[in-house]
């Protein structure tokens, strides 16, 4: 990645932000979901499985979006040289960390509740 000294290249940047954030969302609930699929149910009265599943869920994502915006303070923002360039990228990098984590929850309880019989439907809780 090049210097960046002008709005052109920086308003380029925030597009590829915004971008990488939905890919980023895409990997983290695979991620997720191919987690859940590895944790085995534990089956009887006390199937505590999906308590697994949901931390897995929870820490992935906590994770993602975390990253996510570190990296891009700290190596994305270096590369900015001009003070109110800097300020413009940051909005659009807390913009973007906000989308990770909000369409993260969104559509994993959506995908959830679809799949409620499901190793990925657990993490809402047992069914009944």
């Amino acid at each position: 990645m090049n210097k960046i000294e002008n709005i052109k290249q920086v308003n380029t940047l925030i597009s590829e932000t915004y971008m990488l954030a939905i890919i980023a969302v895409i990997v983290a609930l695979v991620l997720a979901f191919f987690i859940a699929k590895l944790i085995l149910f534990e089956g009887g009265k006390n199937d505590r499985s999906y308590m697994k599943r949901r931390i897995w869920y929870i820490i992935i994502g906590l994770i993602a979006p975390v990253s996510f915006y570190l990296y891009n303070m700290f190596v994305v923002m270096a590369k900015i040289k001009k003070a109110p360039l800097q300020a413009k990228f940051s909005d659009a990098n807390l913009y973007s960390t906000l989308i990770i984590l909000v369409v993260y929850v969104v559509i994993g309880i959506i995908t959830m509740m679809i799949f409620r019989k499901s190793k990925w439907g657990s993490i809402l809780g047992k069914t009944k």
